[in-house]
């Protein structure tokens, strides 16, 4: 377990400013960073928990093995951002701009993602138990292995997405046949 040092709004801006990118063991929970441009900054091994990055404009950041469970990201642009084993469970994403992310092992257990745009991203071996994607957009996403069980898919677009060896909302999985069985089945 990291020990965290504990970063102020006006601290990080200041840093970003110089051209620091780079970020580790961050404290920034319950801080407010609605609107904050900081194209591609790296949060690595950070606790982001409760973070508002709302409307944000963040491409390329980087979220490895950072925590942002119950944080806000409601429209942001994380075009292209990698949040590698990061834990957004809870987390709130509705109409975030996610494509092409590298979403790879993450949790977003009962995270809600309400027409967010995951369009082309890597969400391979994500946990999505539980998640609201509404109207989400993951149209060639790919979702290998993904856990989408009790997932509410109402109205997203799923058009191209590889769904090879998913755990999906009713329970079954997609085997490499494209055959869909019950899971424990054979």
């Amino acid at each position: 377990m990291p020990a965290y040092t504990h970063h102020s709004l006006d601290l990080l801006a200041q840093n970003y400013s110089r051209g620091q990118l780079q970020f580790h063991h961050l404290d920034l929970r319950n801080v407010s960073l609605e609107g904050i441009k900081l194209p591609f900054v790296e949060f690595i091994d950070c606790n982001l928990s409760g973070l508002n990055l709302s409307g944000a404009f963040m491409p390329g950041s980087v979220f490895t093995h950072s925590i942002l469970r119950k944080s806000k990201l409601n429209w942001a642009n994380l075009i292209g951002s990698d949040f590698f084993r990061a834990d957004l469970s809870g987390a709130q994403l509705n109409r975030a701009l996610l494509s092409g992310a590298k979403l790879t092992g993450i949790n977003l257990h009962g995270a809600i993602l309400k027409e967010a745009i995951l369009s082309g991203s890597d969400l391979c071996g994500a946990n999505l138990k539980r998640a609201c994607l509404r109207g989400a957009n993951l149209s060639h996403a790919n979702l290998q292995r993904a856990d989408l069980r009790e997932a509410d898919l109402t109205n997203a677009d799923l058009d191209g997405a590889n769904l090879i060896g998913a755990m999906m909302p009713d329970n079954t999985y997609m085997d490499f046949n494209f055959d869909m069985l019950a899971a424990g089945a054979e």
